[in-house]
């Protein structure tokens, strides 16, 4: 696990909501919020989500951790907020509602993530508090993280570049004719090795539903193309990886194809600098794409990235096409082709001052990787 992640200025945001919605304080469970505005990660409460966890933020100021008796102390003072704990005889409701009444914010203009809330726990909430009245700030806490400190960036980049050496180990030791189970445990085996606390999500040839879902006994075979995409995580980050390898003999019109491809991809990074449009991103790549004789497979080209794998600005033709880059967001790139091949590339990169930085961009993927062999380094300047 990385560095502490200092939550200053996240409690300043979240301090900016409260002032801004006129709220008299913020409550969250959600994990992503819970290691956004505490510092504190808890990844079981994607699949225990009876261990809950609180984080009380209120507009005077008042910060307060609700937890199981579960939870280390010497973790718990890693968030510098006070802390309370409930144990598996009592209510983690009754703990929330004496500090929300301790807090005197009981009778007032609760924010919470509706679109996290299940329907029981919204009723519990307005069952111990009927004279408060609840207001969704989902989209403000997404918006507050747009935006990612120091320390969050680095966090996505050893994220992103332990992905990148694990995808690069498992492509060196791949052989033919090993199916891509196999192939899939050589990946989980290097994320591991390579420090990953979590692999989310892996999926293997984007040509095939089937493979594209999970594992499967199919042989790689001489001459296949097959796409690489994985979610990885470091202390809750994530980084959204792809990359396409070639098996044997692969036709000319593959690796001229897939090296246009990448010449576009470094020219649409190269496009993304601070005050830019999220459209104009996308125009220009369709242009880009056109000039080439490239079509590419869908609308979608990229997401914001952080605590979650799409969080909030989209690079794409509908939904978020006035979002204006700024120092600081975290961004995937992801351009596909179906012709000849399923051909595709996903990057990771952070907008700062002068322009877009690679965080996945340690090795050189310009030339299509090639199944047992190595993934060379990218050269200085490249």
């Amino acid at each position: 696990m990385s560095s502490d992640i200092p939550t200053a200025v996240q409690l300043d945001r979240a301090a900016e909501i409260l002032e801004r919605r006129d709220l008299d304080a913020i409550v969250v469970w959600s994990r992503q919020s819970l290691r956004h505005l505490s510092g504190l990660y808890f990844p079981h409460l994607a699949f225990l989500p009876e261990e809950y966890m609180f984080l009380v933020c209120t507009r005077t100021g008042d910060h307060v951790v609700v937890a199981s008796y579960a939870l280390p102390p010497d973790y718990a003072a890693k968030s510098g907020i006070r802390t309370v704990y409930w144990d598996f005889n009592t209510d983690p409701w009754g703990a929330l509602t004496a500090e929300l009444r301790r807090l005197g914010v009981d009778r007032g203009r609760i924010g919470v993530e509706l679109e996290q809330v299940t329907v029981s726990d919204m009723r519990r909430c307005e069952a111990a508090f009927p004279a408060a009245t609840w207001h969704g700030v989902d989209h403000d806490l997404m918006m507050a993280r747009q935006i990612k400190t120091t320390a969050e960036i680095a966090l996505i980049d050893e994220t992103a570049k332990a992905g990148e050496r694990a995808m690069a180990a498992a492509i060196e030791r791949g052989r033919v004719g090993m199916t891509d189970r196999e192939f899939s445990l050589e990946l989980r085996i290097a994320s591991l090795r390579e420090g990953v606390d979590e692999l989310t999500w892996l999926a293997l040839n984007w040509n095939s539903i089937d493979q594209r879902t999970h594992p499967t006994d199919v042989p790689i075979r001489d001459g296949n193309v097959f796409s690489i995409e994985m979610g990885l995580s470091i202390d809750g980050y994530y980084c959204d990886l792809q990359r396409t390898v070639g098996v044997g003999a692969v036709s000319d019109e593959v690796l001229s194809t897939y090296r246009q491809l990448m010449d576009i991809q470094g020219r649409t990074i190269a496009s993304m600098t601070p005050g830019t449009k999220v459209s104009d991103v996308h125009r220009r790549f369709d242009q880009d794409m056109s000039d080439h004789g490239l079509i590419m497979w869908d609308w979608w080209l990229g997401h914001s990235l952080g605590l979650n794998v799409h969080e909030g600005g989209t690079i794409w033709l509908s939904g978020d096409v006035d979002v204006v880059l700024e120092e600081g967001m975290v961004f995937a790139l992801e351009p596909v082709v179906t012709s000849p091949a399923v051909l595709a590339v996903e990057d990771n990169l952070v907008i700062e001052s002068e322009g877009a930085r690679l965080l996945s961009g340690a090795l050189d993927w310009s030339e299509l990787v090639r199944l047992g062999q190595a993934v060379p380094a990218r050269a200085q300047g490249k």
